[in-house]
């Protein structure tokens, strides 16, 4: 066993007390003594579970403090809040008060009533009311900007003030149907070490950060007991179509766009002019040097984005950052 090795289960024993034993599992803190990301290895001391109605969701927030609204994180698809494990720290540096969750049927969250977008509907507007507790800037990643705009339908998830999208999906709709024997194989292709890689290199604009490690911490919310069952769920269920809603239910939102200048999964040329379109009145800025994951390649100037937006301030001529109109 090499040094660093014993230095880093050295420092998980040390603080193998702040890992909440419900909401990290064992079988997680074993694959977690695989992991060498400092980032990843911090924030898993933080883990947190509430039991809500629709769920016993699994959060870390920052220690941040503060009079402007709460920033409430949402990840993207197949995902966890690890997403935000280089953005959390840079946001609790800006004096951001901030939540990352995990949403019902990924990460480490463990649902009581499916996995469905009605349970994850049901599930941010338990978390609002009963964790955050005030108002909140609702902001969500790839996906979870689709996540976050079907929040919004109609209202139902109250207090929120303003929205930040990063990388936002929002208008490639639905998924195409399929067998439950084909939902269960293509979750378990999507388990593997090759396309977890594949997806790692092309989310980056410098494909170094698409690592072993990065790849390792990318799978352990597959750990989680019920993880394969909720997966297949999701994918019969047809997944998110929220095109059609992207303008009414944000259009008169208070809403920022983060988007990054080199992002191959989502290229900018191809959906920037649609949200353009919807939302005229969105600030939509490009995170420089950067691929589809401004908050894990380029935390900080995302996180002072974010800061600025939530204190109500304009982001402007931010370093890192431009106006993508």
């Amino acid at each position: 066993m090499t040094a660093p090795m014993i230095a880093k289960l050295a420092l998980l024993a040390a603080t193998s007390h702040a890992l909440a034993p419900n909401a990290v599992t064992s079988v997680i803190r074993e694959k977690l003594a695989e992991v060498e990301e400092p980032a990843a290895l911090n924030l898993a001391e933080k883990y947190e579970a509430v039991d809500l109605p629709s769920s016993r969701t699994t959060f870390v927030r920052t220690n941040a403090k503060s009079a402007a609204p709460a920033l409430v994180l949402l990840h993207g698809f197949d995902s966890s809040l690890f997403e935000y494990r280089r953005l959390l720290p840079q946001l609790e540096a800006q004096g951001v008060e901030a939540y990352a969750l995990d949403l019902v049927g990924w990460g480490l969250t463990d649902p009581k009533q499916g996995v469905s977008i009605e349970a994850k509907r049901q599930q941010i507007e338990e978390f609002v009311r009963d964790v955050v507790k005030g108002p909140c800037v609702l902001a969500g990643a790839s996906l979870g900007a689709a996540v976050v705009v079907d929040a919004l339908r109609n209202g139902q998830v109250e207090n929120v003030e303003k929205v930040a999208l990063i990388g936002p999906q929002c208008f490639i709709d639905g998924a195409p149907p399929v067998p439950e024997w084909g939902a269960r194989l293509g979750v378990r292709v999507l388990r593997s070490w090759p396309l977890r890689a594949l997806a790692n290199v092309i989310a980056y604009k410098d494909k170094r950060l698409g690592n072993f490690d990065a790849i390792r911490v990318g799978l352990l919310h597959c750990e989680r007991d019920a993880w394969e069952d909720d997966a297949v769920e999701w994918l019969l269920g047809g997944g998110y179509s929220v095109s059609d809603i992207v303008a009414p239910a944000l259009r008169d939102e208070d809403t920022l766009i983060l988007w990054g200048d080199a992002d191959e999964i989502l290229p900018p040329a191809d959906a920037l002019p649609q949200f353009a379109s919807a939302l005229p009145n969105a600030d939509i800025r490009f995170v420089d040097a950067c691929g589809h994951v401004p908050h894990l390649e380029q935390p900080l100037p995302t996180a002072m984005a974010l800061a600025r937006f939530v204190g109500g301030n304009p982001v402007g001529a931010l370093p890192g950052t431009r106006d993508a109109r």
